[in-house]
C-alpha cells in the first residue's frame, strides 16, 4: 500500500508538470489567455491574435515552422530588410543581396546580421537602441519589405517574450516607414 501511494504521489507533480508543458506549447490552449493580457483579439481556428499594439495593427499565426508574427506599416517602404542569425541570412541571400548593415552593438554583430537593401538606411533602421534590443531576445528572423514585417519565432508562450518581441518588431516598421516607397525620407 506505501509502494502505490509512492508511486501515486511521484506521478502527481510529473502529470501536472506534462499538463503545463502541453498548456503553454498549445496555442489553442495558451493564446486566449495571452490575447487578452496583449489587448488582442483571439481567433480559434487556426489559432491566432490580432488587434493594435501600440498603435501598429499586427497579428501572430500559427505556421510550418512556429508563429509568424507580423506588422503592418501605414504606407509602403523603399526598402527591404532582414535580420537574422548570420548563418541564416547568408543561407537566404539570393540574387539581390541587400547591404550588411554595420553593427554598433557588439553582442549584435557577434549574433545576428542585419540586411538592407539601402546602404544608407541601414543604420537608420537598425539603430544602436534596436541592435540592443534584438540582440536580447532568444530568436530573431525577420523580414520588411513592401507593407509589412515579418517576424518568424518558433514559440509564442508568455506575455514578456510577447511584449518583447512585438515592441521589437513595431520598432522595425517604424524604421522602415522613414523611407516611404516613391516619397520623400522623413529621417
Amino acid at each position: 500500500m506505501m509502494l502505490l501511494l509512492a508511486v501515486v504521489g511521484a506521478m502527481i507533480p510529473l502529470g501536472l508538470y506534462l499538463w503545463t508543458q502541453h498548456k503553454t506549447s498549445t496555442p489553442s490552449l495558451q493564446w486566449p489567455v495571452l490575447a487578452k493580457i496583449l489587448g488582442l483579439q483571439y481567433e480559434a481556428n487556426p489559432p491566432r491574435m490580432s488587434g493594435t499594439y501600440n498603435g501598429r495593427r499586427v497579428a501572430l499565426e500559427t505556421a510550418p515552422a512556429g508563429v509568424a508574427v507580423t506588422a503592418w506599416l501605414s504606407a509602403a517602404t523603399s526598402l527591404r530588410v532582414e535580420c537574422a542569425p548570420k548563418d541564416v541570412v547568408t543561407t537566404r541571400a539570393g540574387l539581390v543581396i541587400p547591404d550588411p548593415v554595420e553593427p554598433i552593438d557588439r553582442a549584435f554583430g557577434a549574433k545576428l546580421l542585419a540586411r538592407c537593401s539601402g546602404k544608407t538606411a541601414g543604420p537608420t533602421v537598425f539603430d544602436a537602441a534596436l541592435q540592443q534590443r534584438l540582440a536580447a531576445l532568444p530568436h530573431v528572423d525577420l523580414v520588411g519589405e513592401d507593407t509589412r514585417v515579418v517576424w518568424t519565432v518558433p514559440a509564442v508562450k508568455d506575455p514578456d517574450g510577447a511584449e518583447g518581441l512585438l515592441a521589437a518588431l513595431c520598432a522595425v516598421a517604424d524604421g522602415l516607414e522613414s523611407f516611404p516607397r516613391g516619397g520623400k525620407t522623413l529621417a
